[in-house]
């Protein structure tokens, strides 16, 4: 079967037309996002001085991307089209004008996150406006009254308008992924090492109430702002005074931290708010300084979940 050409088409009209279409099916996956409970507060969130990080839920988030690779996979390969290309009457072809195989059409999705994350540039710099899920898939998007185009020779050292555009989106996205990256290499080590002062705290507490209440460990491992602040006496009366801390002690490794805000002086952390939750017995907020480069404890409060 030979392939047939047809007239170029300008750029914008189609790339709107797909890129509309696709808006219109995550609109469909966004109300199972929402659904099963996910937001989209787990994007750091810059303040004064300050960044705050809310951890994914990755089984909800699992349940969502596996919604999103059903849905496109299995309607390309059967029909050739999702809902928002039926609307804007495009479909899925190889490149010999076939339906796609239920194997092509897995390829060309799973591809899609990485288009996205590169802001579609590649479906910009193909000379058959092709995303990269779809060179490796050998598909092609095409209008359902055009035929599937020929082959195009187009010299990869001439810099067409829809090139540029397409380089520009690659650089601005790399850029943002750099700084996505050098953010997460910054981050995640804090956090781990904030999880850890928090859990050890708390392990000195759990260990030093069952030797005769006597959690001398844990006052002389916190923050020198704790000690400044109250005797050991002082901090053992408060721990006493506690009426639901033994309870969440006995369970403190099932203690899961989904929240991290870091405060920062002179490009420094300083401070870190550490928030989570035991079960739905406990919400847990823990504040640490850091000292000598470790997070120290400072403060802490376990208060009943609200029902």
């Amino acid at each position: 079967m030979l392939m047939a050409s047809y007239p170029a088409q300008s750029l914008f009209p189609g790339f709107f037309r797909r890129i509309i279409a696709a808006t219109i099916d995550f609109i469909l996956i966004a109300l199972v996002w929402f659904s099963v409970g996910l937001e989209l507060d787990f994007l750091p969130n810059f303040g004064e001085n300050s960044i705050t990080f809310v951890a994914l839920d990755v089984s909800k988030f699992l349940i969502v991307f596996l919604v999103f690779i059903i849905y496109f996979t299995l309607l390309e390969a059967t029909l050739g089209w999702t809902l928002g290309k039926l609307i804007f009457q495009e479909e899925v072809v190889t490149l010999r004008g076939r339906r796609p195989t239920l194997l092509q059409a897995l390829i060309r999705n799973l591809f899609k996150p990485v288009d996205m994350l590169l802001l579609l540039a590649p479906l910009l710099m193909s000379p058959k406006t092709q995303t990269l899920g779809d060179r490796y898939a050998k598909t092609l998007v095409i209008n359902r009254d055009a035929g599937v185009p020929g082959i195009i020779v187009e010299d990869r050292y001439i810099f067409t308008f829809k090139k540029i555009i397409g380089i520009i989106l690659l650089l601005v996205s790399l850029a943002g992924l750099g700084i996505g990256f050098s953010v997460m290499k910054t981050y995640l080590p804090e956090i781990r090492s904030a999880n850890q002062a928090a859990h050890a705290h708390f392990m000195r507490l759990e260990k030093g109430i069952a030797i005769n209440q006597n959690v001398q460990a844990a006052y002389e491992n916190a923050s020198s702002q704790l000690r400044s602040q109250m005797t050991l006496e002082e901090y053992q009366q408060r721990i006493q005074e506690n009426p639901i801390l033994p309870t969440a002690l006995e369970r403190r490794r099932e203690i899961e931290f989904n929240q991290w805000t870091f405060t920062e002086q002179e490009g420094q952390q300083v401070a870190a708010v550490v928030k989570g939750n035991l079960d739905s017995l406990f919400e847990i907020e823990v504040n640490l300084a850091k000292e000598q480069n470790q997070w120290k404890f400072v403060s802490g409060n376990f208060t009943p979940t609200a029902q």
